[in-house]
C-alpha cells in the first residue's frame, strides 16, 4: 500500500509540490486575468481622477469620502440595496420552501410543475424586466385589465411611478424569478430525506405542519445556508431588472447601488467615483457574506451527514 506524502523523502515531497502547482497553474492564470488583474485596477482608478477611461490626478480617499459623507443617493442605493437582498430573499426563499413542500406530495405531472416553476430563472433578466414592466403598466398593462375586467378601479394604478410601491412592485418580479430556483433545490433536498424520520413523526403524533417545522425545515440548513447566501449576494448586486423596469426612478425610489454606478459612470463619466462605489459595494457584500456565513453555516453543519 502506498505511503502518505509526509513518508517520502524530502525531494520526492517538492517534486510532487511542483507537479500539483503546475496542474493548478491554468486555473490560477484564470483566476489573475479575471480576478485578481481587473480587482488591482479597480482600485487604482478608484483613487484617480478619470476622464473616460483616462486616468487623471491621483485623489486618494476623496472618491471614498464624498461617497460616504456626502452622496445622498448613494446613501438611499445602499439602503435600497440591502432592504432588497433582505425582503425579496426571504419572500423568495419562503415561496420556494412553501412550493417544494407542495411538489412534493404530488405523484403525477411533478416534472411538468419543477420546468414551469423553473422556467423564470433561465428566461434573460432583461426579458423579465421587460415582461413585469408591461404587467405593471397602467390603461393597458395585464395587472389593470384584470383589475378592470373584475371591476376595480386599477387602470391608472402604476405601481412603478409610485414612490411608495415601485421597489416593492420591482421585488415581486424577483421573488417571481428566483422562487423557481429555490423550489427545486428544496425539492431534491426533501425527495433525498429518509423517509423512516417522517413515518416516527406520524406515528408519535405529530401534524403535518409539527413535521414540517421540527422534522424536514432543520434538515434542510445546508440548502437554505446556499439558498440565502447566493441570493442575497444576487440581491445586493440588482442591476438589469431595476434599470429595465425603472431606470432608478421614480426621483431615486428604486436606486441601488449597481444602478447608481452604472449611471455615475456612463451619464456623467465619472468612471473614477463610479469605481469607488464600486469597492463599497464589494466591501459590503463580503461583510454580509461573512456574517451569513457565521450564522448559517455553523447550524448547517450540525445537521449535515
Amino acid at each position: 500500500m502506498t505511503g502518505s506524502r509526509l513518508d517520502l523523502p524530502p525531494f520526492r515531497r517538492s517534486h510532487e509540490r511542483l507537479i500539483d502547482l503546475l496542474f493548478l497553474a491554468p486555473v490560477l492564470a484564470v483566476l489573475a486575468a479575471f480576478l485578481v488583474i481587473p480587482l488591482v485596477q479597480g482600485i487604482v482608478l478608484s483613487v484617480h481622477e478619470s476622464r473616460g477611461l483616462d486616468l487623471g490626478d491621483f485623489v486618494g480617499l476623496d472618491h471614498y469620502m464624498r461617497a460616504l459623507l456626502g452622496d445622498a443617493v448613494f446613501h438611499g442605493s445602499i439602503i435600497h440595496s440591502l432592504l432588497f437582498a433582505a425582503v425579496a430573499v426571504m419572500a423568495q426563499t419562503a415561496v420556494g420552501f412553501l412550493l417544494a413542500l407542495l411538489l412534493a406530495d404530488v405523484r403525477r405531472g411533478r416534472r411538468l410543475f419543477q420546468v414551469l416553476f423553473f422556467l423564470p430563472f433561465v428566461v434573460a433578466p432583461v426579458a423579465v424586466g421587460i415582461t413585469w414592466r408591461y404587467l405593471y403598466a397602467p390603461f393597458f398593462g395585464v395587472i389593470a385589465s384584470i383589475g378592470s375586467a373584475i371591476g376595480l378601479d386599477t387602470a391608472t394604478v402604476a405601481p412603478l411611478a409610485d414612490e411608495r410601491t415601485a421597489l416593492w412592485a420591482i421585488m415581486v418580479a424577483f421573488v417571481w424569478r428566483f422562487a423557481g430556483f429555490t423550489t427545486i433545490v428544496y425539492l431534491a433536498a426533501i425527495r433525498g430525506l429518509p423517509p423512516e424520520l417522517g413515518e416516527h413523526a406520524r406515528l408519535e403524533g405529530a401534524s403535518r405542519l409539527q413535521q414540517v417545522r421540527h422534522v424536514t425545515w432543520p434538515l434542510l440548513w445546508p440548502q437554505t445556508f446556499a439558498v440565502v447566501l447566493l441570493t442575497s449576494i444576487g440581491g445586493l448586486r440588482m442591476f438589469d431588472m431595476v434599470w429595465i423596469m425603472t431606470g432608478g426612478g421614480p426621483a431615486h425610489a428604486t436606486e441601488t447601488v449597481a444602478t447608481h454606478v452604472y449611471a455615475t459612470a456612463f451619464r456623467y463619466f465619472e468612471v473614477g467615483y463610479a469605481q469607488a462605489m464600486s469597492m463599497i459595494l464589494l466591501v459590503v457584500i463580503l461583510l454580509l457574506a461573512l456574517v451569513e456565513y457565521r450564522l448559517l453555516d455553523r447550524r448547517a453543519r450540525e445537521v449535515s451527514p
